[in-house]
């Protein structure tokens, strides 16, 4: 059997290591590939916002989905003491001591193969393939081969491949510049989010490839007509655009969902719905009913907070977002900057036809409380005139707003 192993801290996996693994896979013709995160390196040490071990495990398991024959093993993380390739190339051989087993590195370990730990003994029992990471390697790969065939009968063989210059480091900056997502792929990415790794600050256009697919096909342009009104406004008023932005995509991401699952996002991120999330409890003026009530009396409220929920707890939103979702609907007393931007844009946004609209439009870049103080109005009298029940927290709204107003 031809089976090779890529190792790495894969912290995390990108699009380099899939790209390299893919060619090599292909190249070589290898029956069996195998992603082997390191648990303690041996050469570096671990940045202080790495993953946990585990989390390198599933992250990786998602890059080698997307690789022909690749298999995750979790040996170098269970092994104690330093993850030397020689230890985990001789548990392979035993799996296999016939067939050929290949060391699959890139330019930076290769050039320096031949001072690894027992690098004899890895050079006269396995084949190494090497591959570029960056454009313009490929000569000092070509070199180091061959003072490794002369020098130590090394059977080696350069992986051709168009080099995509990556590396884990340049992931993780990118991340928490907001950026990144490019890099590891959606799946990665939305893993990272969930786990809130790296400092990563969500990026705006994964966020939109990320829910698209939650949302009904009829909501899109109302989402993507929110997001951007969210973004002038938030421009117009001094706010962050960025988590405008984010809270915009992500404020109708649960509404497609049934009552019952997005009773259990709440409960599973500790949102109340009609409360809120780190809400003392007392004062709440009859908005704390068990969560079925809740669902059953403001039906057309409860994606607020359950998509509040989903923001937080699986696109690692910040809490001034999640906060910005969960009002979106009702609003609150004292809203924030954010929150009543949220607000008005879901209000406002350009495929919205309702009676007044216009007028509401106009006055958000004039004056956003009597913008919003006004759409409120006109949001309650729509719920009244429909038998329906306010939400208490909107009551409470339009009043401070009212208050707001009388006291310019």
């Amino acid at each position: 059997m031809k089976r090779g192993f890529l190792g790495g801290t894969f912290n995390p996996p990108h699009m380099g290591h899939i790209h390299a693994a893919r060619a090599a896979a292909e190249q070589l013709g290898l029956d069996e590939l195998y992603l082997i995160p390191t648990g303690e390196p041996p050469h570096k040490d671990l940045p202080e916002d790495t993953a946990t071990a585990e989390q390198r495990l599933t992250m990786t398991r998602l890059a080698a989905a997307g690789i022909p024959n690749a298999e995750v093993l979790d040996l170098e993380v269970r092994r104690k003491g330093p993850s030397y390739s020689v230890l985990t190339a001789r548990e392979l051989l035993e799996k296999d001591p016939e067939g050929e087993l290949w060391l699959l590195c890139g330019t930076d370990m290769f050039l320096t193969l031949d001072r690894w730990y027992r690098a004899d003994w890895l050079l006269k029992n396995l084949h190494i393939a090497a591959y570029p990471r960056r454009a313009g390697e490929v000569p000092d790969l070509e070199e180091k081969a061959a003072v490794l065939r002369m020098r130590w009968g090394a059977r080696v063989e350069l992986i051709r491949l168009e080099p995509m210059d990556v590396s884990s480091t340049d992931v993780r900056e990118a991340l928490k510049r907001g950026g990144g997502s490019e890099m590891v792929g959606d799946e990665i990415y939305a893993y990272i989010l969930r786990n809130r790794l790296y400092g990563v600050r969500p990026e705006p256009e994964a966020l939109w490839r990320l829910t698209v697919p939650l949302l009904e096909k009829k909501r899109i342009p109302h989402v993507q007509g929110c997001r951007e009104e969210a973004k002038r406004l938030a421009l117009r008023w001094g706010a962050d655009s960025i988590e405008a932005e984010r809270a915009a995509i992500l404020h109708d991401a649960a509404k497609k969902m049934p009552a019952e699952e997005q009773l259990r996002l709440c409960a599973a991120y500790g949102i109340i719905p009609g409360i809120g999330a780190d809400t003392d409890l007392e004062g709440a003026d009859g908005t704390a009913l068990p969560p079925e009530e809740f669902a059953a009396r403001y039906p057309k409220v409860l994606h607020a907070f359950s998509g509040a929920a989903m923001a937080w707890g699986m696109f690692g939103v910040s809490t001034a977002v999640r906060d910005a979702i969960m009002w979106h609907t009702t609003g609150k007393r004292g809203m924030t900057l954010l929150e009543k931007i949220i607000w008005l844009a879901d209000y406002i946004e350009p495929t919205r036809t309702m009676s007044g609209v216009e007028k509401v439009r106009k006055r958000a870049y004039e004056d956003l409380d009597s913008a919003l103080r006004l759409a409120m109005q006109k949001s309650l009298e729509h719920v009244t005139e429909r038998n329906g029940t306010p939400h208490p927290a909107s009551l409470e709204a339009l009043d401070d707003l009212k208050e707001k107003e009388r006291k310019k």
